[in-house]
């Protein structure tokens, strides 16, 4: 697979969707750690409302796609949460606006945008405990598999390894941003939810781009 088409990321939607439906309790028990614990039922509120938004609407356009999943999100979803995740798909989009398809060098674009966005919105960097110490190891192997001419199904199977091992090493932070800071070390030794569901969301285009 060189590129992802429109079908493609209606399926990855409708995969993040049901992934982060199936995960909500263990999203909840996470959270529930460092904070109220509700992350798991805010996002599958979510993507559920985001779910419904693109099947009504049908976009016929990725950047339109993405923009309209993200807009489902942040309707539903209250607190922090509902704009910082919502910022990741929206700036997808914004990166593949006008393109029928997303390559290796879209994606890579699209990630950094959307990454930009949350640590402009959520005011976090890397190392702050959040879903960025996932996301930013992932997009540091997406872009290094991409200069060593890998393909683009095996460019996000790496970047979803790394933001896997980016995960794990939230088990040694201290939250610096949210609720979650006011827990002290009593969150070390576990993961942070929000870290949690966006290898779950990267899981999805990995598992999809090198499906068969």
């Amino acid at each position: 697979m060189k590129s992802l088409n429109l079908q493609d990321i209606y399926a990855i939607l409708g995969d993040v969707t049901t992934v982060i439906t199936d995960n909500s309790m263990l999203l909840c028990e996470l959270d529930s750690v460092v904070g109220d614990g509700d992350h798991g039922t805010t996002i599958k509120r979510g993507v559920k409302a985001a779910q419904i938004k693109i099947e009504t609407e049908k976009p016929q356009q990725i950047d339109k796609l993405l923009a309209t999943y993200a807009l489902g999100m942040v309707s539903t979803m209250g607190g922090a949460s509902g704009p910082i995740f919502s910022s990741l798909f929206l700036g997808m989009g914004m990166e593949t606006q006008g393109s029928s398809e997303i390559t290796l060098e879209h994606l890579i674009r699209s990630f950094e945008n959307g990454r930009a966005r949350v640590e402009k919105i959520g005011k976090s960097s890397e190392g702050d405990k959040t879903l960025l110490d996932a996301l930013c190891p992932g997009i540091r192997a997406l872009k290094a598999a991409s200069d060593a001419g890998k393909s683009l199904a095996v460019a996000l199977k790496e970047m979803h390894a790394a933001a896997l091992q980016g995960l794990e090493k939230t088990k040694e932070l201290v939250s610096k941003r949210g609720r979650s800071r006011y827990a002290g070390e009593r969150g070390l030794g576990h993961a942070d939810a929000g870290a949690t569901s966006v290898c779950l969301i990267i899981g999805c285009f990995a598992k999809h781009a090198n499906k068969g």
